[in-house]
């Protein structure tokens, strides 16, 4: 996996859901009318890209081609694990004959630290789907180990972390509270309100303890569909709805 890289042009992008066309699209966008050639941009996608809800030689032949036009860009994408994408996807003893042939696309591992523009970013994936039960019960895509993987361990020995890039949130940055989307799932499923917000409890407990150590600029997010920017002590909260795309 790259590391230490520097790139002209950097852009986080929200929940995809399997639309990988919009990546390709926005990379001819900016190399044809920002940077020209084939000058380096850097993708880091916050979950829910949509690995697994194809069979999986259908699946990489379009990585392949995405793959291939990254390549063609001298560009990179970084993706971390959302509640819909398949978990195994982001273990690196996993599909290694797929990610070995693609040079320009990693799929990170929860806990891993990459330094990108002489920063040092810290990715954690995963969450609570709200759709869990009803994708049980009618067939639909489900993973049971979708869920945040808490390390309050490992985090309490990390310094230097400058950026924070996860799929879901603490609980002090919207939403603040569920939408009806939310108790319309729950009529049917007794546990989902409560491992909602015990995720997101524990979200904020991980959280501190990362700030607690290091001076964080920044914590990005997904998941909730929606655009979103707030300040916490000196830190950027910002969250991306769905195919939309921050430069920073």
């Amino acid at each position: 996996m790259k590391n230490y890289v520097v790139y002209k042009e950097k852009y986080l992008l929200g929940d995809i859901h399997g639309e990988w066309s919009v990546i390709l699209n926005h990379l001819h966008r900016v190399s044809e009318f920002d940077l020209r050639e084939k000058d380096q941009v850097c993708y880091i996608q916050v979950g829910d890209f949509g690995m697994g809800y194809r069979a999986k030689e259908k699946e990489f032949a379009k990585l392949k081609i995405l793959n291939e036009e990254l390549t063609k860009h001298n560009s990179d994408l970084f993706i971390i694990r959302g509640n819909h994408d398949d978990p195994e996807w982001f273990q690196a003893d996993k599909y290694v004959e797929y990610k070995e042939q693609l040079t320009n696309i990693f799929f990170i591992p929860d806990y891993t630290v990459l330094n990108i523009d002489l920063e040092n970013i810290l990715f954690v994936g995963g969450a609570v789907s709200i759709d869990r039960n009803y994708n049980k019960m009618y067939g639909g895509k489900y993973w049971k180990d979708e869920v945040v993987k808490f390390d309050f361990e490992l985090v309490k020995d990390l310094r230097d972390i400058d950026r924070m890039i996860c799929h879901t949130c603490p609980d002090f940055v919207e939403p603040l509270t569920f939408n009806n989307l939310v108790y319309r799932y729950a009529m049917n499923d007794d546990l989902l309100l409560g491992d909602l917000t015990t995720e997101r409890v524990n979200m904020t407990n991980l959280v501190t303890e990362v700030m607690n150590n290091n001076k964080l600029k920044g914590f990005y997010y997904g998941h909730f569909h929606r655009n979103y920017r707030f300040y916490h002590n000196d830190c950027e909260f910002v969250c991306l709805d769905i195919n939309t795309f921050k430069n920073v």
